[in-house]
């Protein structure tokens, strides 16, 4: 008698930069659980020890179930996944990509920048001499001191002080998905959000936007691609 094979909750795919992890929509997320637990256990080996973006996909999680995953990935291999994409993966991969192109060949240490996985609350800081990358989302009465620069793949609602104390204070960005900042400076110089006098429709509000510094102010303009590729991600000298 042939026992029936039983269909597993997930797919999952290798890439060289990262994971896609396609989960049937009627998975029952402990099911999902224990068997993502199963296979990077039995896989630790093949998958080694490295940093990896996932991409998620099939079945829409919460954000407490969407952790669960991670966590077990982690704990059930040697893998640390530095970048969850999910709905904004366009954008997502546009920006690694032009870190990717633009980090210099010669540095192996990581000091050209450090990630942040996680939400920023209110009261909370971070405080970095490195260029950071938020995984997630900065609050309202959360700040960010940097004496790079800033990309936040989420909302930037907090505060935001980007080249502090450097002298080359044109060269440095902060950059986010949702960009709607309580106080941002760049280097000794504030941004004055000018008055709109146009209206402008709901999707150009939502683009992602970077501010960068131009003949002494503070400029911040929708993300392209194009411009993504323009800028680079300074590290330690």
């Amino acid at each position: 008698m042939v026992a029936e094979m039983r269909e597993r909750t997930f797919t999952l795919k290798s890439y060289p930069k990262g994971l896609a992890l396609q989960i049937r929509p009627d998975a029952e997320v402990e099911t999902l659980l224990e068997e993502l637990r199963q296979k990077f256990e039995t896989s630790r080996h093949f998958f080694g020890s490295m940093q990896v973006g996932l991409a998620l996909s099939g079945k829409e999680l919460t954000e407490e179930e969407e952790n669960a995953v991670l966590d077990v990935i982690e704990t059930s291999s040697d893998l640390q996944v530095v970048c969850l994409i999910g709905n904004d993966e366009k954008i997502r991969y546009l920006l690694e990509e032009a870190l990717d192109e633009n980090r210099p060949s010669k540095r192996e240490t990581g000091l050209d920048g450090q990630f942040y996985r996680g939400t920023l609350k209110k009261g909370q800081s971070l405080e970095t001499e490195h260029s950071v990358i938020i995984l997630g989302d900065v609050n309202p009465g959360a700040k960010i001191f940097s004496q790079r620069d800033v990309i936040v793949l989420g909302a930037l609602l907090g505060e935001v002080h980007a080249g502090i104390g450097s002298e080359d204070e044109d060269g440095h960005y902060v950059c986010a998905l949702d960009f709607s900042p309580e106080k941002l400076k760049i280097g000794s110089y504030k941004y004055r959000k000018k008055p709109s006098k146009h209206f402008w429709p709901d999707s150009y509000k939502k683009l992602p936007k970077i501010a960068t510094l131009q003949g002494g102010e503070i400029i911040v303009k929708p993300v392209t691609k194009e411009l993504l590729g323009q800028l680079t991600v300074i590290g330690n000298d």
